[in-house]
């Protein structure tokens, strides 16, 4: 009589299962990790810190104007209005809109004047959310700063106090 083939039997299959899974899986889990890196690792520090350094000089010069304004934002509308501060030069502002969790909801919107000396802009399909808002005229000359949620139930005042909730 001859000897079955190997390959018939039951218990080479079941011990080359478990090594074969393994190896699939660790593919598989290699393949996710690379396609998913975090974004907030950064490779170049001193760049990153020389950055820092040009966007507070932007918040001080802010603070050396003097700009302060009320914002208001709803879900499909932003207004921004200076209260106090050298700002006669300001014909257009950039308003940069940062979700505090989620970067794929992060948007940008040119405000421009209108006839009440305030600055608006339609927003389209935004995410309601916590949001960090970064207000600059459109040379980047200054730059000022306020965190909130959309839609706001009441006005905010924006300063360029960069760290005002160490305070």
């Amino acid at each position: 009589m001859k000897p079955t083939p190997w390959y018939k039997h039951f218990w080479p299959w079941f011990l080359m299962f478990f090594p074969v899974a393994t190896i699939v899986a660790c593919i598989g889990l290699v393949v996710f990790a690379v396609g998913n890196g975090p974004e907030i690792v950064v490779d170049d520090y001193y760049k990153k810190g020389k950055a820092i350094d040009l966007e507070l000089s932007k918040f001080n010069k802010a603070k050396a104007l003097y700009l302060h304004g009320d914002l208001n934002v709803e879900s499909d509308f932003v207004e921004f209005k200076f209260t106090k501060g050298n700002f006669s030069k300001v014909t257009a502002l950039k308003a940069s809109f940062y979700h505090r969790t989620i970067k794929k909801h992060d948007f940008e919107v040119n405000l421009l004047a209108n006839a009440n000396g305030s600055f608006t802009a339609i927003l389209e399909d935004i995410q309601l959310g916590a949001y960090t808002i970064f207000i600059e005229p459109m040379d980047g000359s200054w730059k000022m700063k306020e965190d909130l949620l959309i839609p706001t139930i009441e006005t905010l005042e924006v300063s360029p106090e960069y760290n005002k909730s160490l305070k």
